[in-house]
């Protein structure tokens, strides 16, 4: 709860200190003495927007500077907080704004939204958390009980898995008609690959195959005629032939002179040699063959060869390609098959999330039902006679963490008047009043410890002052609550009396603030009753007495 509000050059706010206790915390004075001074400080820290208008003249900084005690037990476990929480913004006229947090320079947006969760502030004709709808939904929710905030979670952490799987879904390949396309794609091509079967050896082969059966008929002329040279010549003797003969006159000339002998090894071994070579082509142009079928299939192997390499590369690029496309198919396939995990645990999950919604929609619809009433019967109290509050659901298209219902309060405040969203309410008495009937009977559940109200007894009177006095008692039990009013009936019910006043100090005008006692009070009392002072302060010690 709030423990210290300091303030320092403030438009008339030099220095004032507030020390708010437990229980119904009053702040009263005369009109223009500073109260609205006072509740826009704490606004400032609730991330109202600042203007250096709002700086006391002559002074370059504003400051206002709030503590809390027991954070812990409304933020969460998480919070980066200790027990005792200091939130601190200061106004330049010139630089910019800066807000701290336990003395730690921190975001507006963030030290607001701390502040928030911390002070529930009702200003006349200012927007604050009851009448946002996602703050609606979460007071039904509470007011439901355990097994209403247990079904929820339940929703939401369903719709966290969800999530989650969706995110995963998507890493996978958000086009799965593009990636279907992809696959086919590298499937062909990896069949075009393997099904050529190509290899560098047999490109080789094939060229030789080629060369030898597209020249088939001049390749056995030449070897019919080199023959021929050789060893069958016949119009002139054959080269083994005339070798012969001179084989044969060096044999007789080696019996003359054994020199010769080694010359006569020579050209037998020549003549041998050349005997094999002559051999050898008459195999070679047996075994020509002018095969017009194989020279088509050799031809068009060898233009497959063509077509492949002009398409993909080299062979050795080629084969490194089949391999890339291999390893890319088999991560697809893994991705297919993880994708279609994914997919039934999507479909599974939606199932349950949508069956549990349901549930939590029918759940809430009971709970709503009470609620309103509950309110109803608060704001009879509070002189809204023929004032009417339901809660209406508006189904939403997608489930979200918190199910498929758009909860939202709406408000007639004559009998026969249409309903319409509370945020639309025009007046603000009307606003403040049902803020506190709806406070009153969510007091529990309403997890903000710090309540504000603007003057909450604005253009009422009489017995609806009383009735709006009780409801502030009977709120101040379970929060804390600090109300600024003109009705002297909420400022007698109130356990600690603030009066806010302007004095004069070194010529200028400034707005102080002090705690009554007793005998102080009645004289502030009687103030505000505006009677004859006998009469007065007597009224105002009743006052005082009935609410001890």
């Amino acid at each position: 709860m709030l423990r210290l509000l300091e303030v320092q050059n403030l438009a008339l706010i030099d220095n004032l200190s507030f020390y708010p206790a437990e229980g119904l915390n009053v702040i009263t004075g005369e009109t223009g003495a500073g109260k609205s001074m006072l509740l826009g400080a704490i606004s400032l820290l609730l991330g109202e927007r600042a203007t250096a208008e709002a700086i006391r003249a002559g002074e370059e900084v504003a400051s206002m500077q709030a503590v809390f005690s027991h954070t812990q037990l409304y933020l969460d476990a998480e919070s980066e907080t200790s027990e005792d929480l200091s939130l601190c913004r200061e106004i330049r006229v010139s630089g910019p704004n800066i807000c701290r947090q336990n003395g730690r320079v921190q975001p507006l947006t963030a030290m607001s939204a701390l502040g928030r969760r911390l002070v529930d502030l009702h200003g006349q004709n200012k927007q604050h958390s009851l009448l946002d709808p996602d703050t609606q939904r979460e007071l039904l929710d509470r007011f439901g009980g355990a097994k209403l905030l247990g079904l929820r979670d339940e929703v939401g952490e369903l719709y966290s898995k969800l999530t989650t799987l969706l995110r995963e879904r998507e890493k996978l390949g958000g086009d799965e008609a593009a990636l279907e396309r992809h696959t086919d794609f590298l499937r062909f091509q990896l069949t075009e690959i393997e099904s050529a079967g190509l290899s560098a050896g047999e490109e080789e082969e094939l060229t030789r195959r080629f060369r030898r059966l597209s020249h088939a008929q001049q390749l056995s002329a030449i070897s019919a005629k080199l023959y021929a040279e050789l060893y069958e010549g016949a119009d002139a003797a054959a080269i083994v032939d005339r070798l012969g003969m001179v084989k044969k006159e060096l044999v007789s000339a080696t019996t003359m002179d054994d020199n010769l002998a080694e010359i006569l090894e020579n050209v037998v071994s020549v003549t041998n040699q050349l005997t094999e070579v002559a051999r050898e082509l008459r195999s070679y142009h047996d075994g020509i063959c002018s095969d017009a079928a194989e020279l088509h299939e050799v031809s068009l192997r060898l233009e497959t060869y063509k077509k492949i390499i002009k398409k993909y590369g080299a062979i050795a690029d080629m084969e490194k390609l089949a391999a890339a496309i291999s390893l890319e198919l088999r991560e697809i396939e893994g991705r297919n098959q993880k994708r279609t995990s994914i997919e039934r645990e999507i479909n599974s999950t939606k199932e349950t999330l949508n069956k549990q919604a349901t549930e939590l929609s029918s759940l809430r619809q009971k709970v709503a039902v009470l609620l309103a009433e509950r309110i109803n019967e608060a704001m009879q109290s509070l002189s809204l006679q023929g004032a009417m509050l339901e809660i209406v659901f508006l189904p939403m298209a997608i489930c979200a963490a918190h199910g498929c219902d758009a909860v939202e309060f709406v408000f007639s405040a004559n009998l026969g008047e249409p309903l319409r969203a509370l945020a639309k309410t025009a007046s603000g008495g009307e606003v403040s009043r049902v803020m506190l009937a709806i406070k009153s009977v969510l007091a529990e559940q309403d997890a903000v410890p710090t309540l504000i109200f603007d003057e909450i007894d604005a253009g009422i009177g009489g017995f609806t002052v009383r009735a709006v006095a009780n409801k502030l008692r009977q709120l101040a039990l379970h929060r804390q609550v600090i109300c600024v009013t003109h009705q002297p009936l909420i400022a007698a019910a109130a356990d600690h009396h603030f009066v806010i006043y302007k004095e004069e100090a070194a010529g200028r005008t400034v707005t102080r603030l002090r705690k009554l006692k007793n005998d102080e009070r009645e004289t502030e009392l009687v103030r505000m009753l505006g009677g004859e002072e006998g009469a007065a302060l007597a009224h105002a010690r009743q006052l005082l007495q009935e609410n001890e």
